[in-house]
């Protein structure tokens, strides 16, 4: 288990379950998914994208009327570990 420092302790890096709830593929190739983090915490509309270092997961946003800039209003701190796991999970549901 990998220790990581926050503001000045040690914290341990911790173990999440994740569960795919839903996932659809649009006609264009996107894909919107639904996660439940250890089974307490839900999110809603994550999208999977292709990047120039390989897929990424894109947290919910909404855009601001005012300056027409896009803000997360959900997010949560990945690995690669488990932006792999998770979409892994996202194809399996695909299937």
């Amino acid at each position: 288990m990998e220790s990581k420092r926050v503001f000045g302790k040690k914290t341990e890096k911790k173990e999440h379950s994740f569960q795919v709830t839903r996932a659809h593929q649009f006609t264009d190739g996107q894909v919107s998914f639904n996660l439940c983090i250890d089974g307490d915490i839900f999110m809603y509309g994550l999208r999977v994208y292709e990047g120039e270092k390989g897929p990424f997961i894109s947290f919910p946003a909404r855009k601001d009327p005012k300056d027409g800039k896009y803000w997360n209003h959900c997010m949560i701190k990945l690995d690669e570990e488990q932006t792999e796991t998770i979409i892994r999970l996202v194809e399996e549901r695909l299937a």
